[in-house]
């Protein structure tokens, strides 16, 4: 007989925000991207894609990284599927949150949101003589994410800027008008006093993804 999980409030608490975000058609994934995070995120995307064909869906972003063939292959499932697909980076866009995040067709961040991409030679589990033994499949597969960060940002980075900074073993972190001009992000929400400093009165405001136009850039 199997025994029932035990859920306390606070774990109850998170998971009915989730479930109610993911009725307003947003799917937040939050911490390392682990297999179970990523089987989430991927039958999420294509419920709501099953729900409805065209309308669009926003994938919330907050990690630090983690599996690295995981993150591609939600990039080619958000790039294949028949809905567009926004993605919002919260605190951390960073390594595979980095390249989950920059699979959205419109890409968002806050002001602060910390983005930063390295060699995915870094995101292997296996290093040393395994490593060693996969060197063609890993140049392949460097190849292919500087060409699809390229075709992300419209050209305006090109295929061998990105191999550059994976052959330069470094880490890189973009400030917010560097990934602005790079096309890596298309809006940046602000404050509303610092984008008008004659603002008095700060207007009232609730957490509505569908309203962050008026969050200005």
């Amino acid at each position: 007989m199997t025994t029932p999980i035990e859920i306390n409030a606070i774990q109850k608490l998170k998971i009915d925000a989730f479930v109610d975000r993911l009725k307003k058609r947003e799917i937040w994934i939050n911490g390392p991207i682990t297999d179970a995070l990523v089987e989430t995120l991927y039958t999420n995307i294509i419920r709501l894609t099953e729900e409805s064909a065209y309308a669009p869906m926003k994938i919330v972003v907050n990690s630090r990284g983690g599996n690295l063939f995981e993150s591609i292959v939600a990039t080619d499932i958000m790039g294949t599927i028949s809905c567009p697909v926004i993605t919002i980076a919260l605190a951390n866009a960073i390594s595979g949150g980095f390249i989950i995040w920059m699979g959205g067709k419109e890409r968002i961040c806050h002001e602060h949101t910390c983005l930063m991409m390295h060699d995915v030679t870094t995101m292997m589990i296996n290093k040393n003589s395994e490593i060693e033994r996969q060197v063609d499949y890993i140049k392949s597969i460097k190849q292919k994410m500087a060409n699809f960060f390229s075709y992300q940002t419209g050209g305006k980075t090109t295929p061998e800027y990105w191999n550059e900074l994976f052959a330069s073993g470094k880490d890189k972190w973009f400030s917010i008008e560097e990934a602005l001009k790079l096309g890596i992000v298309h809006k940046i929400i602000k404050r509303p006093e610092m984008i008008d400093p004659t603002l008095i009165t700060r207007p009232s405001y609730t957490w509505d993804i569908n309203d962050i136009e008026r969050s200005g850039q």
